[in-house]
């Protein structure tokens, strides 16, 4: 379907833009008032519920993990415009700030979009 391979090309584009630190672009297709959340009780972990506070995680995790490459290996669009539901699974690779090159983390991204819109 058209719209699928467009909202992949999406998700893959906002990979990219993590990657290469462009929190502006990041968080561009977010809603205002949206959630986002991560598991854990770590630097990273919590919930946002605003573009703001997810534009400001973003900067933290350029601070945690300067030099973090997330791939993206698979990602699976489903549901119609106006509710769309993405999957992103993906491996993450960085370089500590001590010095330790061993991270390596696997990972899954839900998004709910709609009318192309990242809700949560």
């Amino acid at each position: 379907m058209l719209y699928s391979y467009f909202v992949e090309k999406s998700i893959r584009q906002s990979f990219d833009h993590v990657n290469k630190h462009r929190w502006d672009e990041a968080v561009k297709a977010l809603v205002p008032h949206v959630h986002h959340r991560v598991s854990g009780a770590h630097a990273l972990g919590g919930e946002r519920h605003d573009k703001e506070a997810v534009r400001r995680w973003f900067e933290r995790l350029g601070r945690v993990l300067p030099n973090l490459h997330l791939t993206v290996n698979h990602i699976w669009v489903k549901g119609w415009p106006w509710r769309t539901t993405v999957f992103a699974q993906w491996d993450g690779t960085a370089t500590l700030l001590n010095g330790d090159a061993s991270y390596v983390n696997r990972g899954l991204h839900v998004f709910t979009l709609r009318w192309g819109r990242v809700y949560a």
